[in-house]
C-alpha cells in the first residue's frame, strides 16, 4: 500500500484500536401543587346542548326553541337506563321527549318535593342524559338547580 500523507508528511499505516467510554449524571427538581373540584362552571355543558338539539326530528327541535324562546331554563337531568330518577328522586314517569314532571314542593334544593337539573351532569348518577326544560320559579346555581315543574325535551346522544 501506498504511504498516507497527513499534514504533508508520510505516515505508515498501522492498526488502528479504538475505545471509549462516557458518563454523565443528571438531577431535577420541582415543586408544584393544586386542589380543585374539576367541577367548573357549566360553560362545556351548557354549550353542548345546541350539537344535542340539532340531531332531534324537527318537532322536539321546535319544540326546545319554543321553550328557550319562552324563558325557561334550560339545563340537563340524569336518569337511570330507564327513565327514571338516579340520584334519589321520587316516583315519576319515566323519561321520554314531552314528558312533564310536576311537584307538590316545597321549592327547596336537595329536598324532596323539589324537581332538579344541571349544567354540570358528570357530577349526578344516572346512565342517560337529557335535556330538559325547567319552568316557573328556578333556585340555585350553575351545578344545580331546582323547580316544580320539569318537561323532558330530549335525549343528549
Amino acid at each position: 500500500m501506498e504511504p498516507v500523507i497527513l499534514r504533508g508528511e508520510p505516515a505508515k499505516l498501522a492498526s488502528l484500536y479504538g475505545y471509549g467510554y462516557g458518563y454523565g449524571s443528571g438531577y431535577g427538581y420541582g415543586y408544584g401543587d393544586g386542589d380543585g373540584s374539576g367541577s367548573g362552571d357549566g360553560s362545556y355543558w351548557k354549550a353542548t346542548i345546541l350539537a344535542f338539539a340539532a340531531k332531534w326530528p324537527r318537532e322536539v327541535q321546535a319544540k326546545f326553541e319554543a321553550a328557550k324562546a319562552s324563558g325557561a331554563t334550560i339545563a340537563f337531568w340524569r336518569s337511570s337506563k330507564n327513565g327514571l330518577p338516579s340520584n334519589g328522586g321520587g316516583k315519576i314517569e319515566p323519561a321520554a321527549p314531552g314528558v312533564i314532571h310536576t311537584a307538590l314542593g316545597p321549592l327547596r334544593l336537595c329536598e324532596r318535593g323539589t324537581l332538579h337539573a344541571t349544567l354540570i351532569p358528570p357530577k349526578w348518577n344516572g346512565e342517560r342524559y337529557w335535556i330538559v326544560a325547567l319552568w316557573g320559579e328556578v333556585i340555585g346555581d350553575d351545578e344545580k338547580f331546582g323547580c316544580l315543574k320539569r318537561e323532558i325535551i330530549g335525549e343528549a346522544l
